[in-house]
């Protein structure tokens, strides 16, 4: 039997491995086959070791794709539209907005323009919230470009009744639909504790754990937030606590935000090992505080980037790179251009359970990569990249010059 062939991509390459160190290539090739990288090195080498290879010259940088950890599709069309205060942004804005996704058509029309816009701003993979409705989540898993999870948000109270008719939190239910959907792309996703009761929450954290499910929800985005949990559930000792208490926490939790939190919630997220998904441009654009970066580093908390689309105004990991710097150096933090690479693409595949097949380069992993403008000397990478994460939205939504998927290129035809 004939080996598959093997695609070489000789380009300038760059390859996250932690947060504090990547690996860079000036001129390199990457070997691709079956979808995935065979093996990287020198021009001549490569060549070399694969003589008849075809060969494909990229004038630019080799990245891994993006990974963002926390988004919400059905809110891609209002991105940047509204801000305000939280609670109040959801109930005038969102929720109505998410409430046309009833609508089947609609869904599946809003979902495919997702995914190519995604995938025209590099993003190839991702942790991502759904409406309440059965139907538009099975949209989103039946058309996913990329690698995604995705879950139907569960709202069972506390939210107009044009959604939480259509949750899916009672036990026999949602577990009937986990039974009917990849379980590899679904997560188990409590909106937010406000709309659930302890009941509610113990069920999906029981239905997470028998099925071995990734969670996601958000936690402690705003003080008044904060507040209205303290409020409805005052048996517990903090808003960490009430997800604590429903088993819902472990290294398969992905929350989202986690601004307003005390030193014994910030224990309990590192005994547990669950991931923060860290949404600076989001927190910025609805005038949350600042999230306490240092507090991530100070109890080991393993975290990753995220846009947090529609409050977070673009879909541009580079736009989230771009605050994520801003923000946190403006506070006097020292933040580096090798970890925000890191946090941008390896570190969310890790919160996402798949670090042993994407995130970045190595061989065995999946073919996703990105190629972006300029071949800057090792000595200049730094700055380069840097560089890359400036302008304005539209500019960066729009760096990205080509985007392969396992191996394929996505045509300028195929996003929007």
């Amino acid at each position: 039997m004939l080996a598959a062939p093997v695609q070489l991509h000789r380009a300038a390459i760059l390859n996250p491995l932690d947060p504090s160190s990547w690996n860079y290539r000036e001129d390199g090739v990457c070997a691709v086959q079956k979808g995935s990288v065979l093996a990287s090195g020198s021009v001549a080498s490569m060549l070399a070791e694969f003589p008849k290879s075809e060969l494909v010259e990229h004038d630019g940088v080799l990245l891994p794709g993006f990974t963002d950890l926390h988004c919400h599709w059905v809110q891609h069309a209002v991105r940047g539209a509204y801000s305000g205060e939280l609670l109040q942004w959801l109930q005038e804005y969102i929720w109505p907005e998410e409430g046309r996704f009833v609508d089947e058509a609609l869904a599946r029309k809003q979902v495919k323009t997702f995914y190519s816009d995604m995938l025209r701003a590099g993003t190839v993979m991702g942790l991502s919230f759904s409406s309440v409705h059965r139907a538009a989540t099975e949209v989103a898993l039946a058309e996913m470009r990329g690698d995604w999870v995705v879950g139907n948000a569960l709202m069972a109270i506390n939210a107009p009744a044009y959604l939480t008719r259509y949750s899916q939190h009672e036990a026999e239910e949602l577990n009937t639909f986990v039974e009917n959907v990849s379980k590899e792309h679904y997560a188990i996703t409590p909106r937010f504790a406000p709309n659930m009761r302890a009941q509610d929450l113990r069920v999906a954290g029981q239905i997470a754990d028998a099925q071995n499910l990734l969670v996601q929800t958000h936690l402690a985005e705003s003080r008044a937030e904060l507040c209205w949990v303290k409020e409805l559930f005052p048996e517990a000792e903090s808003y960490t606590d009430v997800y604590d208490r429903a088993g819902l926490l472990g290294p398969r939790t992905v929350l989202a935000h986690c601004i307003e939190m005390s030193d014994a919630e910030w224990a309990c997220l590192a005994d547990r090992g669950s991931w923060v998904a860290h949404c600076p441009s989001s927190n910025e654009a609805l005038g949350n505080s600042r999230m306490p970066l240092e507090k991530l580093r100070e109890y080991g908390i393993p975290w990753a980037l995220a846009s947090d689309i529609g409050a977070g105004p673009s879909h541009s990991m580079l736009h989230v790179l771009q605050r994520f710097f801003a923000v946190h150096e403006s506070a006097g933090l020292e933040v580096s251009a090798t970890e925000g690479l890191y946090r941008a693409t390896l570190a969310g595949a890790a919160a996402m359970g798949r670090a042993a097949v994407a995130g970045n380069l190595m061989p065995g992993k999946r073919a996703d990569f990105i190629v972006m403008p300029g071949k800057p000397k090792a000595e200049d990478l730094t700055g380069w990249f840097r560089d890359l994460c400036e302008g304005k939205t539209e500019e960066l939504e729009r760096r990205p010059l080509e985007t392969w998927l396992s191996g394929k290129r996505i045509e300028p035809q195929g996003v929007s």
